[in-house]
């Protein structure tokens, strides 16, 4: 799990909640991630949508897609089709892959999430908050030079080391945060809930990698933040269960967690889709006895998924979780 956890960090996903440092080389196209289409072939959006394989990239580039991904939607008569105004660039290879993300007719619920927070709700300890903002820009500055970290939650909260020898020491900020969140662990979950800042919620969502207690407990509580209409704050929420959901020993509390996981499968974003892999990857690993529940409520989902998508960290993993839970 370690190092597919790196390995999700060599990504920098379509939204604005990974921004790396400014970086002026090229990435190179290599693919289109088409996903959500049951009915028109892939070969026949991808006339449409042209992308020059092997050409250059720069960020900031104009999304010269646009106008094709508004004609897949008209001609085909989907309920939307989401392209975003960047790539996914992954940088192992310096890769980038433009993201189509179609929603039938039908299934327009697919783009509905719960209502934004409208309060305001102030950390109640800004040091934790200055502590995870920077331990995420060491991480992303590791991974942005090929030297990832290794990440584990053996100790009850997340901690990082270094295979390479190469990074920054980071157990004594792991260890503070250790020390100050679980004091503030409702302060955290109150910010996910009332804070009408995507931003702050975001953070809040990372500090859960630190607030302990019991795993259940508090992956239960967060599941209404995995429909929070911000994807970031999805994105953080999710990233930190990934680490957490095998140590869920609550049968009622995984089955929870599998039925908002399979949804994310299905939601027009890759992170939800990724995110929503891992997480049933690492629950069907722990728990065997669910990989039944699991492929019940999503083999289809899992299996569309294993045979469409052209992503590392998206086709594998689902072929792996789906030779689990095909297993007699």
């Amino acid at each position: 799990m370690m190092k597919r956890l790196a390995s999700l960090l060599v990504v920098v996903f379509v939204g604005s909640f990974l921004v790396p440092a400014a970086d002026e080389a090229p990435w190179f196209w290599a693919g289109l991630e088409i996903l959500g289409n049951h009915k028109v072939p892939r070969a026949e959006i991808e006339k449409m949508i042209t992308i020059p394989i092997g050409g250059e990239y720069h960020r900031g580039d104009a999304p010269f897609w646009t106008e094709s991904c508004a004609e897949v939607q008209k001609k085909f008569d989907f309920a939307a089709v989401k392209c975003g105004d960047r790539p996914l660039r992954v940088f192992d290879g310096r890769k980038a892959y433009l993201i189509v993300d179609i929603v039938e007719r039908g299934h327009e619920d697919l783009l509905k999430f719960g209502e934004a927070p409208s309060g305001s709700v102030p950390f109640a300890n800004d040091e934790m908050v200055r502590i995870s903002g920077e331990l995420s820009a060491k991480t992303m500055a590791g991974a942005m030079a090929g030297q990832y970290y290794n990440e584990s939650a053996k100790q009850g909260y997340l901690t990082y080391t270094d295979p390479t020898g190469k990074n920054e020491d980071l157990t004594p900020q792991v260890q503070r945060l250790a020390q100050l969140v679980p004091q503030h662990r409702d302060n955290v979950l109150a910010v996910l809930r009332g804070e009408s800042d995507p931003k702050k919620r975001q953070e809040a969502a990372t500090l859960l990698n630190w607030a302990g207690g019991d795993p259940a407990k508090t992956l239960g509580q967060s599941l209404p933040f995995l429909n929070d209409p911000d994807e970031g704050v999805r994105n953080n929420v999710s990233r930190y269960m990934i680490q957490f959901v095998g140590e869920v020993k609550s049968k009622k509390v995984r089955h929870q967690l599998i039925d908002a996981f399979v949804d994310q499968l299905a939601r027009p974003s890759h992170g939800d889709r990724n995110k929503g892999i891992y997480n049933l990857l690492g629950i069907a690993n722990a728990w065997p006895s669910d990989r039944g529940y699991i492929r019940a409520h999503g083999g289809e989902s899992i299996r569309y998924l294993a045979e469409n998508s052209i992503l590392f960290n998206v086709k594998p993993p689902a072929q792996e979780l789906l030779a689990l839970v095909d297993q007699p």
